[in-house]
């Protein structure tokens, strides 16, 4: 007589959710809560990353687009596309806008405008005006980050001021400015019903 055997009995393993520590925790311990809130926080951003990849793709078909067109337009003259530019539907309803926006550093030529503007400040009488000492004392104050505000300085080269030593010192800040990169920014309108461009907001610049 043969021997017969009894069928060992299938054993489950009991499933686990990995924790931020990386540790594999018995489902059966965890709050119904807090699986709920597992599984809404990973089913939407799933969705979302899906959805950055597609408006990154999208992003990538439309500048090209936008692009190709702005060449096909210099071609014709000849030339190569630069700067910005703006153009709207047939019937007005739609508009893009491209801007292009350049950070700018300064070389060691500013030291060398600081140096005449300091001469300047030095020759002019003393009741010269008071508040445009202010003004260039301020426009070379550094930051808690030892950084300097490029908007003033850049903003000290509209005054109109005869001193020789001071228009020395503008064109030092005219050589001192490098453009270190170059940002391009996209913006789409639609026609609202009182006839104004609104923008649609789509914040591709982040992508």
């Amino acid at each position: 007589m043969e021997n017969q055997t009894t069928p060992k009995a299938k054993t489950t393993a009991e499933r686990t959710k990995i924790d931020a520590q990386g540790r594999a925790i018995p489902v059966s311990v965890i709050k119904s809560e807090m699986l709920k809130q597992d599984s809404v926080v990973n089913n939407t951003l799933d969705r979302v990353i899906r959805l950055q990849k597609r408006i990154i793709s999208d992003k990538i078909k439309l500048y090209a687009e936008i692009e190709g067109y702005l060449e096909f337009v210099a071609k014709k003259s000849g030339l190569a596309w630069k700067g910005n530019a703006g153009f709207t539907s047939f019937d007005g309803k739609y508009k893009i806008e491209i801007r292009f926006k350049e950070r700018i550093e300064f070389g060691l030529e500013l030291q060398l405008a600081k140096q005449k503007i300091d001469e300047c400040i030095k020759a002019w009488t003393t009741d010269s005006n008071v508040n445009l000492r202010a003004i260039i004392n301020e426009a070379f104050q550094v930051d808690k980050k030892g950084q300097i505000a490029k908007f003033r300085i850049l903003a000290l080269r509209k005054y109109n001021i005869k001193d020789p030593i001071w228009k020395e010192a503008m064109e030092l800040i005219d050589k001192a400015i490098m453009v270190v990169s170059t940002k391009q920014y996209v913006s789409f309108y639609a026609r609202d019903e009182h006839g104004e461009y609104k923008m649609i907001v789509l914040n591709f610049t982040a992508l």
